[in-house]
């Protein structure tokens, strides 16, 4: 005589940790999608402001050194404002201060992703999917506003990267050109 109500519980406690796997993988797949999406937003906010901050910069040396030249004579009063003006932009916005900023938070990120790429299916818990959730909670709480556009771009990219091109619709490119400077 067979025993058809084991072999149904063991299917039923098969199913039980299949779905308890698959509830874990969907977590952790979710918070390593979001983290990596951070890296690139933050890679690229630390990219233009690294940018902002080199071209305020030469800016100020040209115009700096554009005062030496005797043909500027009539200018000067336009240059000195013109110099004062860049050295403000400078001051004011902070570009290296934020570059560092989001330099900080992208390698969190980054981390972040590192930390869980580290761990194998195996070793997947939900102890550990909630701490991954819960570093992601930090690193965006520590985060400055994020700008819309360029977090969508940042989505495509690595829904791109994850072989789901349809996930996000491409912004359209004035849209993509303002990203860095509107929200």
């Amino acid at each position: 005589m067979t025993t058809p109500p084991v072999e149904s519980h063991n299917a039923d406690a098969d199913a039980a940790e299949n779905q308890r796997l698959d509830s874990m993988w969907a977590q952790r797949c979710a918070t390593l999608s979001r983290a990596w999406v951070q890296v690139r937003y933050h890679r690229r906010r630390q990219r233009f402001f690294d940018l902002a901050d080199k071209f305020t910069k030469s800016i100020t040396v040209v115009l700096g050194a554009s005062l030496m030249g005797k043909y500027f004579v009539d200018w000067l009063p336009w240059l000195a404002t013109a110099i004062t003006s860049a050295g403000l932009l400078a001051l004011v916005f902070g570009y290296s201060e934020r570059k560092q900023l989001h330099k900080e938070l992208a390698e969190q990120a980054a981390r972040l992703v590192a930390d869980i790429e580290r761990v194998p299916v195996g070793g997947l818990s939900f102890e550990r999917t909630a701490g991954w959730n819960s570093d992601y909670a930090q690193l965006a709480a520590k985060a400055p506003p994020p700008l819309k556009v360029l977090s969508l771009i940042c989505e495509r990219e690595q829904a791109i990267a994850e072989g789901q091109p349809d996930h996000v619709k491409q912004p359209v490119f004035w849209q993509r050109w303002l990203s860095q400077v509107k929200g």
